[in-house]
């Protein structure tokens, strides 16, 4: 059996085992990835890793926690929170409509968490709603925990920081106001059905690890889930060629707005 007829089969045994769908990843990215942590447990089969994965509950957990990656920060890109700051949460906050705001592929929670930050000072009991969807059952637990290492806040303005959090044994635990506002769940963005009649959908940093065929497809699917006129973000090392064909215009970097 070839090198690659073996993947092909450990794709298709992982996608019935975790529900995730390798083949929508960039190749040899991912390999890269799963071969580093089978170097780990001193294993070069692929046959003879998924044999572990079945004997042994907690290293699946752990294969399936880092396929998925989390890495986030409170504010990440300044100039993106800038301009949700000053352009795009008041544009859609002025319609006196219901806004809903979707962080997909959340992780620790920061992303949305900043948003809630954002609103309570542009909108404090106004009628908005934010909800945050991730993969990983495990890092949604660390996200509804709020608890968080110094440097996830390092974006964090002062301002902020002492309003919403409290320092407890070098960790900075968010206020419980904060944390009360962000509805999570756990979403497969490749399977799952997507949230409707979104104003704002954030998804950073995820494109990145998909193929130009999966990204597509996600894209169409996210403007689909926007009203007319509302936004979609992305990560700032991302960009999606010719937006129009998604119906997007693109407004300033990562931030795109559907054409209505």
């Amino acid at each position: 059996m070839t090198a690659i007829m073996d993947y092909e089969i450990f794709k298709q045994k992982v996608k019935i085992k975790v529900g995730l769908d390798l083949g929508s990843y960039k190749e040899q990215q991912m390999r890269r990835r799963i071969n580093q942590l089978m170097q780990r447990y001193n294993i070069s089969a692929y046959a003879e890793f998924l044999e572990l994965l079945d004997k042994d509950p907690s290293i699946l957990k752990h294969f399936t926690d880092y396929l998925t990656i989390n890495t986030s920060q409170f504010f990440r890109d300044p100039a993106v929170y800038q301009a949700l700051e000053t352009e795009l949460l008041p544009n859609v906050l002025k319609k006196g409509e219901p806004v809903k705001i979707w962080s997909a592929g959340c992780s620790i929670g920061a992303e949305p968490y900043s948003i809630a930050i954002l609103l309570q000072e542009k909108a404090p009991g106004g009628n908005w709603r934010i909800m945050a969807t991730d993969f990983d059952l495990s890092i949604l637990a660390k996200a509804k925990a709020g608890i968080y290492p110094d440097n996830t806040l390092s974006n964090v303005p002062q301002r902020f920081r002492q309003r919403h959090f409290t320092e407890q044994d070098g960790n900075f635990i968010l206020d419980e106001r904060t944390k009360s506002l962000i509805q999570f769940k756990q979403q497969n963005l490749l399977t799952d059905r997507f949230e409707p009649n979104c104003d704002i959908i954030l998804c950073r940093n995820v494109f990145i690890y998909f193929t130009v065929e999966t990204q597509d497809a996600l894209i169409t699917r996210f403007t689909q889930s926007l009203k007319p006129d509302g936004y979609f973000i992305i990560g700032c090392s991302e960009m999606i060629s010719d937006p129009a064909r998604f119906r997007l215009r693109k407004v300033r970097p990562a931030i795109y707005q559907k054409i209505s």
